[in-house]
C-alpha cells in the first residue's frame, strides 16, 4: 500500500459514509461519473486521480446526498485551535496549503440541506472560515494529491501534497448541544422571514396599515399549521417592525390565549416570552 492509498483510506474512515462524490476539476470543468460511489469504488480509482492531479486536475471528496458533516475552509492555526476549545473538535483536519486548513464536523445525525448550510454559514461566521464555501455540500480537498494551483508550484516546478493534519473521525463534544442550537436558530429566522414576507403581503404599498396585521391571519397560515406557538412569534414579529404598541400585541395574544389552562400567571408568563422573543428579532 503506498502513501496515497494509505491516506485516502484514512480520510474515508474519518469522514465515514455510505456513498461519496470525488471531484476532478480542471481546466475543461468537472469529470463526471464519480458520483455516488463507494469508498472501495473511491479506491479503485486511484490510479485515474493520480494521472489526472498529474496533469493539473484537483481532487476533492465529499459524502454523497445529504449527510451529517460541515466543512469548514481556509481556516488558520488559531481558528482550528478556537474550534477544539469551544468543544468543535474537527474529525478531520486537512492542511490545503501551508497554514491552511480545512475542518471537518461531525454532527449527531444528518441535518437536512437547509439547515446544514446555515449550520456551516453559522460556523464559518463564528471561526473565521471562508463564508463563499459555507454551504451543506461543500467539497474538501482530499489529501495524499497535491494543491496544483500555480501560486503554489514550487521552484522545482512540483506542488506541495495536501496533507491530512489529523484525523479521529469522532463526533465533536458540542454536538448534541450544537444542534439543538443550531436548530433553533434557524426556526427563529425562518419565522421572522415569513413574519416579514405575510407583513409586506398585508401591508399596502404606502405606510403601513396595522389593521391588516391579525393574530388569526398568522395562525391560518399554511406555513403555520399546527404550529400556533409559532404564528404567535411571527405576528409579533410584523407588529413590531410595523410599529405597533406592546399594549396592543399584548392585548391580541391576551384575547386569543393558546392554552385553556386559565392560570393567569401562566398566561401573562407566556405573552411575556413570546414577545420578549419577537422584540430581539425585530431589532435586527
Amino acid at each position: 500500500m503506498n502513501k496515497t492509498e494509505s491516506t485516502v483510506r484514512i480520510m474515508l474512515t474519518a469522514i465515514e459514509a455510505p456513498l461519496y462524490d470525488v471531484g476532478v476539476l480542471s481546466e475543461r470543468g468537472m469529470l463526471p461519473g464519480l458520483d455516488g460511489i463507494s469508498a472501495a469504488a473511491v479506491l479503485d480509482r486511484l490510479s485515474l486521480l493520480k494521472y489526472r492531479n498529474a496533469h493539473s486536475s484537483h481532487i476533492y471528496i465529499r459524502p454523497s446526498g445529504e449527510h451529517r458533516f460541515t466543512t469548514l475552509d481556509d481556516l488558520s492555526e488559531t481558528s482550528l485551535a478556537r474550534l477544539s476549545a469551544d468543544g468543535f473538535n474537527p474529525c478531520a483536519v486537512v492542511e490545503t496549503s501551508a497554514g491552511n486548513f480545512q475542518a471537518w464536523l461531525k454532527h449527531p445525525r444528518t441535518f437536512p440541506k437547509l439547515l446544514g448550510t446555515f449550520a456551516a454559514q453559522t460556523l464559518a461566521e463564528r471561526y473565521d472560515a471562508d463564508p463563499s464555501a459555507a454551504d451543506w455540500r461543500r467539497f474538501g480537498r482530499l489529501p495524499g494529491f497535491t494543491n496544483c494551483k500555480p501560486k503554489y508550484r514550487k521552484s522545482d516546478g512540483l506542488f506541495p501534497f495536501v496533507r491530512l493534519h489529523s484525523h479521529s473521525g469522532q463526533q465533536y463534544p458540542m454536538a448534541e448541544a450544537f444542534e439543538q442550537e443550531i436548530t433553533m436558530l434557524y426556526e427563529a429566522r425562518e419565522q421572522q422571514h415569513e413574519a416579514r414576507r405575510l407583513e409586506s403581503s398585508l401591508s399596502p404599498r404606502r405606510g403601513p396599515r396595522l389593521s391588516n396585521l391579525s393574530l388569526e391571519r398568522f395562525r391560518s397560515s399554511t406555513k403555520y399549521q399546527d404550529r400556533p406557538a409559532a404564528a404567535d412569534i411571527a405576528f409579533c414579529v410584523a407588529a413590531f417592525a410595523n410599529g405597533m404598541t406592546e399594549d396592543r400585541i399584548g392585548c391580541a395574544l391576551e384575547d386569543d390565549y393558546l392554552s385553556r389552562d386559565p392560570s393567569p400567571s401562566k398566561r401573562a408568563a407566556y405573552i411575556r416570552r413570546t414577545m420578549e422573543k419577537a422584540r430581539r428579532w425585530a431589532e435586527r
